[in-house]
């Protein structure tokens, strides 16, 4: 459960361990994005089990009800049978999110993260409808795994194709926005930012199996999603929808528009909810999170060179995470995963796929090597933010 709730690799084996001890037990953990081994008593006497295991994404709900079953183990609150049961009830009482909310949820996360690449209200507006026809993509993919296979590939050729149609359409009537933010905006929740920074985590914490498996899926699915635009820009092209091939997405400078970056903020909030899977009545908390990270950024910013900016920013939400674990009794990540969302280096990785795929192998190099250093500085950050206020039961 804890795998499926994406818990990295190495917090996922502290906390089962110290279930383990709580209750008697010599149990030695290796998990991996792909299987979990288990083995219960010394060496030379060992029971083994093996599962085999899809890549877990975040899912909050799902985490915190966990870990709070877990916390009573360590504790001392439940023994092993009324664990098992509280997590049997746990599963019980899951609910999958409607296809609506998915599809509102992925929008606003689109309209938000076009504020923040430097657009306009316009541009937000426009990137509105593209988030909503990716959510749509990601929901009527779910339970088919051919189809989930093809979905990051197939909602980004979706993504660029509905925003091409969306500028078409508007510069018709006079009205000018950006392609490549609408663009970048609309395909933000299908990067794999955060899974890179979690391979950077886990490889920091010499979990070198699981670290580079993660890293290396990152990495697929960067090619993925770039691969997808690039047909969704080919289509596009050849309808006369756009003058010529969507070039690389260049870096934007986010607008000063404080109303703007308040409503961008409260949209990326709701909509980190639903991509989260976090429970509705914790969505004041994701917010708050979200503002958070992005004072920590801003903080980070006027303090220090840009170069170490990511570092001191996660160190700040990571600090803040522990605390809040700490006074709450909940898991660390609750307020890490969404603090981080505005710092992950999806969105740079992804211009450095689509610079190689224009065949400006330089740039492309170098703005991929650029991700790979954001999601190192991150898992320092976060290693820093560990050594100064330590997480509570390892999640």
């Amino acid at each position: 459960m804890l795998h499926e709730a994406g818990t990295p690799s190495h917090q996922l084996e502290g906390l089962v361990v110290s279930c383990a001890q709580r209750l008697g037990l010599e149990v030695y953990v290796y998990a991996t994005p792909t299987s979990i081994n288990i083995s219960v008593g010394l060496p030379g006497a060992q029971r083994v089990t093996n599962f085999r295991v899809d890549p877990g994404s975040p899912k909050l709900a799902l985490l915190e009800a966990t870990y709070r079953v877990a916390d009573k183990v360590v504790c001392g609150e439940l023994d092993a049978p009324g664990g098992v049961a509280a997590l049997l009830s746990v599963q019980a009482r899951r609910r999958s999110a409607s296809t609506l909310v998915i599809c509102l949820g992925y929008a606003l996360f689109s309209a938000g993260a076009a504020q923040f690449l430097g657009g306009s209200w316009r541009e937000m507006l426009g990137a509105f409808p593209v988030g909503f026809t990716v959510g749509a993509a990601l929901a009527l993919a779910r339970g088919r795994r051919e189809r989930e296979l093809l979905s990051e590939f197939g909602g980004a050729a979706v993504a660029m194709f509905v925003s091409a149609c969306i500028v078409a359409l508007l510069a018709s009537q006079g009205v000018s926005i950006s392609l490549s933010i609408v663009s970048l905006a609309g395909v933000v929740t299908l990067l794999p930012g955060l899974a890179l920074a979690t391979a950077m985590s886990e490889l920091s914490t010499r979990n070198l199996a699981s670290g580079s498996a993660r890293f290396m899926g990152a990495v697929t699915t960067l090619v993925v999603v770039g691969m997808g635009t690039a047909i969704g820009a080919r289509i596009a092209s050849a309808l006369d929808l756009v003058g010529t091939v969507v070039t690389p997405l260049q870096a934007s400078t986010p607008t000063q528009d404080h109303i703007e970056r308040i409503i961008g903020t409260m949209a990326i909030a709701a909509g980190m909810t639903v991509a989260l899977q976090a429970r509705l009545a914790r969505a004041p908390v994701v917010l708050a999170a979200c503002v958070f990270g992005w004072l920590a950024a801003e903080t980070s910013r006027a303090l220090v060179d840009p170069v170490l900016v990511p570092c001191l920013a996660a160190t700040i939400v990571g600090v803040g995470g522990n605390l809040y674990a700490r006074w709450r009794h909940r898991p660390t990540l609750a307020i890490v995963l969404p603090g981080l969302g505005l710092l992950l280096p999806g969105s740079i990785g992804f211009r450095g796929v689509q610079g190689l795929i224009a065949s400006d192998t330089a740039a492309g190099l170098n703005t991929a090597v650029s991700a790979m250093i954001i999601g190192a500085s991150l898992a320092a950050g976060l290693l820093i933010a560990n050594a100064i206020v330590p997480s509570p039961r390892n999640v």
